[in-house]
């Protein structure tokens, strides 16, 4: 019985040193390629993903801004309102000038009613901010504005927000410019919207 052990175990082939060496360096070369395109696959696929995410913040914040800008001075037919009369001046229908805020007035919603909006940058963290809008609503009756309701997030990711009136004194078209940026990941994801409006009802 011994002997038939041994035999068997004599006649057995194994894998020497050198063989595992070779096998496992093969192995390295293959893996490590696929390894890292599967990385720079999955990079590209997280910083598009990113990218559309932070134009589509960028889009949303210059739509809503740029529909109400572009009501400034409006009021519905036969509406008497004291609280821009009537000609309009730019400095009524555009209450705050600022470069990184802007204030106007206009009936926005179409309920015969003048409201007050505000745009600006609120809640930055390292530099990117949310874009905030808030309003308030003209109170015929008492002939004053109304509280400022509660600010309300817009648009997230935002960087910069750059408001130039044209021409300066008397402004008859604001530019805005909206940059955004990701930066969860690396390297940051930046974007920049820029758009002309004209101030229909001075």
């Amino acid at each position: 019985m011994r002997e038939q052990v041994s035999t068997r175990w004599r006649d057995e082939q194994g894998f020497t040193v050198a063989e595992v060496l070779m096998a496992s360096v093969l192995v390295v070369i293959i893996f490590i390629p696929l390894y890292t395109m599967f990385l720079a696959g999955n990079r590209t696929f997280n910083t598009g993903v990113d990218r559309a995410e932070i134009q589509q913040n960028a889009r949303v914040a210059l739509q809503s801004m740029s529909r109400e800008i572009r009501m400034a001075g409006y009021e519905s037919p036969g509406l008497a309102n004291p609280a821009c009369p009537s000609p309009k001046a730019a400095a009524c229908v555009l209450p705050t000038q600022q470069a990184a805020r802007i204030g106007l007035r206009a009936d926005v919603d179409g309920d015969n009613t003048t409201e007050e909006v505000e745009y600006e940058l609120r809640n930055c963290v390292n530099l990117i901010c949310e874009l905030a809008r808030r309003e308030r609503d003209w109170d015929s009756a008492t002939s004053t504005w109304g509280a400022w309701s509660a600010y309300e997030s817009i648009a997230g990711n935002i960087e910069g927000l750059t408001f130039t009136y044209l021409p300066a004194l008397t402004p008859s078209r604001v530019r805005v410019r909206v940059n955004v940026r990701e930066t969860n990941t690396a390297p940051d994801v930046a974007y920049m919207v820029v758009s002309d409006m004209v101030l229909r009802n001075l």
